[in-house]
């Protein structure tokens, strides 16, 4: 299994901007703990035989890809209105193309061509839990994501536009990184721990390597190069010690979520949790908390 640095750093290396590339290593550098937590709960997930609660703790918490969706297209409207008032034509086909960047980002996860993400993850939920109970909301970990949430209401109501783009870039290489990490893990749990066929795989894990490889990638590069549009078009140097601090503090703020979530599992799964060790790579050792 390869490591989650070892995933974002390829993608990292195909930026071009070297002040870019240095703040997205240094916001990974500075959070080796929050990473080995993140690692840490899929390997934990992937071993045991979690109860139907837990996993509907696990489906009500993991994703919401329509609310994130809203807030890129959001953002995405809000660029074309700003291109739209700029006189200068050079600047204008910046913005418009900028804005054509991030919506990019959510191509996918509206349905054009294909199942529109939130219905595809309700789909995937619903096999994971065995059942659509996870939608009620007395399985939400209160405050658990308000990280993302604080986001998407940034990308739709945040003063600074060119602030706004900068905290998606490092959420996009996050992505990348975690559903490349986590699609391993879920398909040994599917086929090694609660043992179903390997004839459903694709269809239970859909959702999961529907994200795999150019998908979230090229929403990464999508948005650095609407970032480099907008400021080109305002003419707005690039935070790039923002861009450090952000991608430093989603890190830590998704190992937070992690612990949270894990325990939050645990304790819906009870005292008689079943430890399935099956094909492991390695003993399941105690993870470091934040």
């Amino acid at each position: 299994m390869r490591h989650f640095l070892e995933i974002v750093d390829s993608e990292i290396a195909l930026v071009e901007n070297e002040a870019a590339r240095t703040a997205l290593h240094r916001g990974y550098d500075q959070s080796t703990t929050a990473l080995s937590i993140i690692e840490g709960f899929f390997d934990e997930f992937a071993r045991k035989r979690w109860s139907e609660d837990a996993l509907c703790v696990f489906a009500k918490n993991w994703r919401s890809p329509g609310t994130g969706a809203a807030s890129f297209c959001a953002l995405a409207f809000r660029l074309l209105s700003l291109a739209e008032q700029t006189p200068d034509r050079d600047k204008q086909f910046l913005l418009f193309r900028s804005a054509t960047r991030l919506a990019e980002v959510s191509h996918e996860d509206t349905g054009i061509g294909g199942i529109d993400h939130q219905q595809l993850y309700e789909q995937f939920a619903d096999a994971l839990c065995g059942t659509d109970e996870w939608k009620r909301n007395s399985y939400r970990v209160t405050g658990a994501k308000d990280f993302m949430a604080s986001a998407n209401a940034y990308r739709q109501n945040g003063q600074d536009l060119g602030k706004a783009i900068t905290i998606s870039l490092p959420e996009e290489l996050y992505n990348f990184g975690e559903f490349t990490f986590a699609a391993p893990y879920f398909g040994r749990w599917h086929k090694d721990v609660i043992g179903k066929p390997v004839s459903s795989l694709k269809a239970d894990l859909k959702f999961v390597y529907d994200h795999l490889g150019s998908t979230e990638s090229g929403h990464f590069a999508s948005v650095v190069m609407g970032l480099e549009d907008y400021c080109n078009a305002t003419g707005q140097a690039p935070d790039w010690g923002f861009l450090e601090t952000a991608t430093s503090e989603l890190l830590f703020s998704y190992g937070r979520f992690y612990e949270s979530l894990l325990d939050a599992m645990k304790t819906a799964d009870g005292p008689k949790q079943i430890d399935v060790i099956a094909n492991v790579s390695k003993p399941m050792q105690q993870q470091p908390r934040l």
